[in-house]
């Protein structure tokens, strides 16, 4: 029989997400231990989740989640640094360590016989860090020498531009890395002090993702349940000091849990166009955004493929206009960072510095269009839907993928069948209720500018209708 090689097969329906079924189980000091099993059986990945992220650090200690939880690997009381890489080795364990804003995310994999091995290391660094004055010092200058890095990057510069505009004191209003005056004028007992109070195990939720009669025995919980309890009671004394409650204003409430500690929304940004002079800079780095949405936001799916339509792929009416039709730009994107408050939408953006002006006028008009002027459309639909849903599966093939999704439900308190019916969800959803999320969600004129630009392009941006531009 032959083949019509002329049309291309249309393509099938998209593969289910199959997200292995939870085990649950809450270990006598308070920690919680889920267990997910996985078809490879040769390696484990073990992820500890810690409710205190960048939204944690006290007011005038930005950065210190972050700086606390890059020290981890530094060393434990009973393993100089060197030595704990050397046994991580011989596991062939990796380590990582993550801080976001709303939390703090540990993780290992290594070779599955060597699980106990694995979480008793991650257990270790977690609860007994050595936390050198010297090591102090020099991961401190490390991340010192890296925001000072960044401020000769025209794009980190307007990205913390536009947290700040957006947040100003707000927990949600500086990056992980911290601010540099903070992060200079913190030490080891103020490290110490945030471990303190943010480290204790009866906080964490410990996910076991591998082989099912690996993660799934009493032997491993009993490890890991004695090992926590030693090691904290230890460290604790180690320390001098009890579990220290949060700092007040930035209580980072027990993920997975539904406890309260959700930070509340920020007042209104009294500024609405702000300008970053860079000498010399032939383009304008271009941030437009507003207040966006919590991660469990009753109609995340609408939102999604709005954004999708709006700015989220290369067919998406901002890159067809601003790079395709008029050339502005080599790409333009949009993105909702939902997190466990509400987090920032955001449309990023670099053009040539001469177009600065009509860029952002553009760019306005496609966010005010699409929510009533020029709704969404079925055929734009069809082309968001599967850029959503036809490669959503492969999100879950490995391990530590299964180990990520299963920490994202904990973090955002999200039901054990989010991902078993997203693409469905997503499937479901129509032109009118898109429309609907992008009025909802979007406002004009709530929208805040931020322009990273030549000095030159200052005089020109009074013309938008935002008012003067504040320089920080």
């Amino acid at each position: 029989m032959g083949v019509d090689r002329r049309t291309l097969p249309p393509p099938g329906d998209p593969p289910p997400a199959r997200f292995p079924e939870i085990g649950r189980e809450t270990l006598a000091g308070g920690t919680r231990l889920w267990t997910a099993p996985h078809r490879d059986q040769a390696l484990v990945s073990v992820t500890l989740l810690l409710p205190a992220g960048s939204a944690a650090d006290p007011p005038g200690a930005e950065g210190l989640a972050g700086f606390t939880a890059a020290l981890l690997d530094e060393g434990t009381l009973s393993r100089p640094g060197m030595r704990l890489h050397e046994a991580l080795g011989r596991i062939g364990g990796r380590l990582a360590a993550d801080v976001t804003s709303d939390a703090t995310i540990l993780s290992v994999s290594a070779l599955s016989r060597y699980a106990r091995d694995a979480l008793a290391l991650l257990v270790e660094m977690a609860t007994e860090p050595r936390f050198d004055p010297a090591d102090v010092d020099r991961v401190r200058a490390i991340r010192l020498n890296r925001i000072a890095q960044r401020r000769h990057v025209a794009g980190a510069v307007a990205d913390r531009a536009h947290l700040k505009v957006l947040y100003g004191s707000h927990p949600y209003g500086h990056p992980p890395i911290g601010e540099e005056r903070a992060l200079g004028g913190l030490g080891t007992d103020d490290v110490r002090a945030f471990h303190t109070a943010h480290y204790g195990p009866a906080r964490w939720t410990v996910i076991a993702v591998g082989a099912a009669d690996v993660v799934a025995t009493a032997d491993l919980v009993g490890a890991l349940g004695r090992s926590a309890n030693r090691r904290a009671a230890g460290a604790r004394r180690g320390a001098g000091a009890s579990e220290a409650a949060p700092p007040a204003g930035h209580d980072g409430a027990r993920c997975g849990t539904g406890e309260p500690g959700v930070p509340g929304a920020p007042p209104v940004p009294a500024t609405r166009l702000t300008f970053i002079a860079r000498e010399g800079a032939v383009q304008s780095e271009i941030r437009i955004g507003q207040l966006g949405v919590a991660r469990r936001v009753s109609d995340y799916p609408a939102i999604a493929l709005m954004n999708m339509v709006l700015g989220g792929q290369f067919v998406s009416r901002l890159n067809l206009n601003l790079r395709e039709a008029r050339g502005y730009t080599y790409g333009v994107g949009t993105a909702f960072d939902a997190r466990r408050g509400r987090g920032p939408f955001t449309l990023r953006t670099a053009v040539d510095a001469g177009v600065t002006v009509e860029a952002v006028r553009e760019a306005i008009r496609e966010v005010c269009e699409i929510r009533d002027i020029r709704p969404v459309t079925e055929d734009e639909l069809e082309v968001a839907r599967p850029a959503l849903t036809r490669g959503f599966a492969r999100n879950f093939e490995t391990a530590a993928q299964v180990a990520r999704g299963a920490m994202r439900l904990a973090m955002y308190d999200l039901p054990d069948d989010e991902y078993a019916t997203f693409v469905p969800r997503v499937a479901a959803v129509d032109a009118e209720q898109v429309t609907r999320a992008a009025s909802r969600h979007l406002d004009p004129d709530a929208l805040s500018v931020v322009v990273v630009g030549p000095p030159e392009v200052r005089p020109s941006l009074g013309r938008l209708g935002l008012g003067e531009p504040v320089e920080p």
